[in-house]
């Protein structure tokens, strides 16, 4: 837009895809939390940090101001998979409990994580992931 007062170009942001959540005023970083997620399952229960990735993501679901704390747990070993079922009823109680403010979960889904060819999570597909389950669920 043009400013009346000086005939200079004016450039707002409409919005913008951040990999932070936000939660009582703070940012905190996905990857951050992620870091954290991980070594809390690999160590509650016993898994090898290879066997397992954490992704995060942050969705206004209840709140127009905080974000819920949305984490997908890739399981990729068979000693993984064969604990989906204790992760799956004990993993948010657990870590409420036991991890720092910012990275505690609101909700679990055990799924593939997309990535892209280089191995990179691909937040705008996990973030579409969790919509359509949140729309469902």
């Amino acid at each position: 837009l043009k400013n009346s007062s000086d005939d200079a170009l004016d450039f707002y942001w409409l919005s913008r895809d951040s990999a932070l959540l936000i939660r009582g005023g703070a940012n905190y970083s996905y990857e951050q939390i992620n870091a954290e997620l991980a070594t809390f399952v690999s160590a509650e229960y016993g898994l090898a940090a290879e066997g397992v990735a954490v992704a995060v993501v942050g969705l206004r679901l209840r709140s127009e101001h905080e974000d819920e704390c949305c984490v997908t747990i890739e399981l990729g070993t068979p000693e993984a998979q064969a604990k989906r079922a204790e992760i799956e009823q004990t993993f948010l109680g657990q870590a409420k409990k036991r991890v720092s403010k910012g990275a505690k979960p609101d909700r679990l889904r055990i799924a593939k994580l997309p990535r892209n060819f280089k191995g990179a999570i691909q937040l705008p597909d996990l973030k579409a992931a969790w919509a359509a389950e949140v729309s469902v669920g």
